[in-house]
C-alpha cells in the first residue's frame, strides 16, 4: 500500500463559508475563492519544500473536516467543498499534481475528523494516497 501525505490547512472564520449560505456579491465571493487558492497555493509550495519536492501522477484525496466545538453537532463535512475547491486548486498551481481532473485525483472525498478544530477556525487534513493510473475502480483509465 502507499504511503499517505496530510497536508493540514487552517481556514480562520471569516474565511470559513458553507454551501448552506449567501456569498455577498460576486466581487466579493471572487475575492474569497482568489484567497483561498492562495492559501492553498502557499501550503502546497511549503510542504513539497519539507518533503523534497514531491508531486503525485496519479492520487486519491481524501478531506477531513476538522469543525470548531459550536456548530460541529450538524456539520455536514460535503459543504467543506466550497471552501476545499479553490484550496486543491492551489495546491494544482503548485505543482502537486499535474491537474486536479479524475484522470489525476480521486476524489476529493470530504469526510468529518474526529478532531475538533480550536475555536474561531476550521482545518481542512487533506490526505493524499499515491496510487497507480487506473486504479480509480471505476474502469476509467
Amino acid at each position: 500500500m502507499s504511503a499517505q501525505h496530510v497536508i493540514v490547512v487552517e481556514i480562520p472564520k471569516p474565511l470559513w463559508k458553507n454551501d448552506n449560505g449567501s456569498h455577498g456579491n460576486w466581487y466579493a465571493h471572487n475575492r474569497l475563492m482568489q484567497t483561498l487558492k492562495r492559501l492553498g497555493w502557499a501550503e502546497a509550495v511549503n510542504w513539497r519544500n519539507t518533503h523534497g519536492g514531491v508531486n503525485f501522477e496519479h492520487c486519491r484525496l481524501d478531506v477531513y473536516v476538522q469543525y470548531p466545538p459550536n456548530g460541529r453537532s450538524q456539520a455536514d463535512p460535503s459543504n467543506a467543498d466550497n471552501v476545499g475547491k479553490p484550496i486543491i486548486d492551489g495546491f494544482t498551481k503548485a505543482g502537486l499534481w499535474p491537474d486536479d481532473n479524475w484522470r489525476h485525483v480521486e476524489g476529493p472525498f470530504y469526510r468529518m475528523s474526529p478532531t475538533i478544530a480550536p475555536k474561531g477556525i476550521h482545518r481542512l487534513e487533506f490526505h493524499i494516497t499515491e496510487t497507480i493510473e487506473g486504479d480509480d475502480k471505476h474502469g476509467q483509465a
